[in-house]
């Protein structure tokens, strides 16, 4: 080809070539990243405080024996409900009832000696008029119809006392409830004054449960409900579960707290009242206790799945920012209770924090928002051990 040609021809492939370098060196449209976000809103939700507790018997009621003598039989069944007023054990009362008899005797003797002083006494009476009888005479007859009297009152108080001891050979229940082990069998010698219980009754369709409070936690509740940090509830829900989180299915209501403090664990004691029919709370049992004593009036709350760590494992959030991009903030955490934490420092109502979608943010990336939707099975209430640093 003459030499004329090749040159249009050369320049020709180079713009050729260098048109497609071009088109290959345009950098590809990036489509929006598709997050979901939550608008914070202040709400106020109830400050649970989660705290241990020991179970109480409502009532209990230490068997002992008001009279001496031999244990002749055991009426109950050991762990078995029992009434007020049911007999538990019978104490030999031959002796006791001995006694009774005896008294009976010596009371009618004195009832009679009484009736005869009184027929003397009023017959002087009619007699003194005439000066039959001296007045010295039914000063005596009178002095011992007052003596005779005074005798019959004797008898009946020792006569009580000796019935009353019949009465105590049969040992009954002060009150109703769940009776435990007996400590003694038939045959056994008991006597007045013993220390050793004979067994234990405790009424348990009710309950005591003390909770116990560090004096350090105590006065930090009280000092953010006096600078508004919290508010009080005046109704102080309560709710009681196991060791394990699992909550019983029983009412209960906070009945005091404590002023006293104990000086050897520094703990305050809460004591609650607990509604315990089934018996699922047994005295001795330990157990957790959810109480509501104040909210956060102005609380925002934010997802857990929302927070990112740093190197340094401080907690940060994606913020969006006016141009609809994210901006990475770094935040302060409060309180937890389920998938939500309590933000005390770094954003405020009306910030859009990124749910999910976290992982697809660039930087100075547009994104395509949608509202973040929380479980149903989430709720508001935070309990106050489960803080976050």
């Amino acid at each position: 080809m003459p030499k004329h040609l090749l040159l249009p021809l050369f320049l020709s492939i180079g713009l050729i070539l260098q048109g497609c370098g071009s088109e290959q060196a345009a950098p590809a449209k990036v489509a929006p990243a598709k997050v979901s976000i939550l608008n914070l809103q202040p709400q106020s939700i109830n400050f649970s405080e989660n705290l241990p507790a020991r179970v109480q018997a409502f009532r209990t009621a230490e068997i002992r024996p008001q009279v001496g003598g031999i244990i002749e039989k055991v009426l109950f069944t050991q762990g078995s409900e029992v009434k007020a007023g049911q007999a538990l054990y019978k104490i030999n009362s031959e002796t006791f009832q001995a006694d009774v008899n005896s008294n009976q005797a010596s009371l009618n003797k004195a009832e009679a000696e009484v009736a005869r002083l009184k027929v003397q006494l009023e017959r002087y009476e009619q007699l003194l008029p005439s000066n039959a009888i001296s007045k010295q005479e039914v000063s005596n007859a009178q002095a011992a119809y007052r003596q005779a009297l005074a005798d019959v009152a004797q008898m009946k108080a020792l006569l009580t006392r000796q019935n009353l001891n019949l009465q105590y050979a049969t040992v009954r229940a002060p009150i109703s409830g769940r009776i435990g082990q007996s400590f003694v069998t038939e045959g056994a010698l008991v006597s007045q004054g013993d220390t050793n219980t004979m067994a234990t009754v405790q009424q348990i369709d009710k309950v005591y449960v003390d909770v116990k409070q560090s004096i350090s936690e105590y006065e930090r509740l009280q000092a953010a409900l006096q600078s508004g940090e919290l508010s009080a509830n005046n109704e102080k829900t309560v709710r009681i579960s196991n060791s394990h989180g699992q909550p019983y299915k029983v009412s209960a209501k906070m009945l005091f707290e404590d002023i006293n403090v104990d000086p050897e664990t520094g703990d305050v004691t809460i004591r609650i009242e607990v509604q315990n029919p089934e018996r699922k709370l047994l005295p001795g049992m330990y157990v957790r206790v959810n109480i509501d004593r104040a909210s956060v009036p102005q609380a925002l709350l934010v997802p857990a799945q929302a927070i990112q760590r740093n190197i340094n494992g401080e907690p940060q959030v994606y913020v969006i920012n006016a141009k609809g991009a994210a901006d990475i903030r770094p935040i302060e955490l409060g309180q937890q209770y389920e998938q939500f934490y309590i933000v005390s420092k770094g954003l405020k109502a009306g910030d859009k924090v990124v749910v999910e979608g976290v992982e697809r943010i660039q930087p100075n990336q547009k994104l395509e928002l949608a509202t973040w939707k929380a479980p149903a099975s989430s709720n508001s209430t935070l309990p106050a051990t489960q803080g976050a640093q």
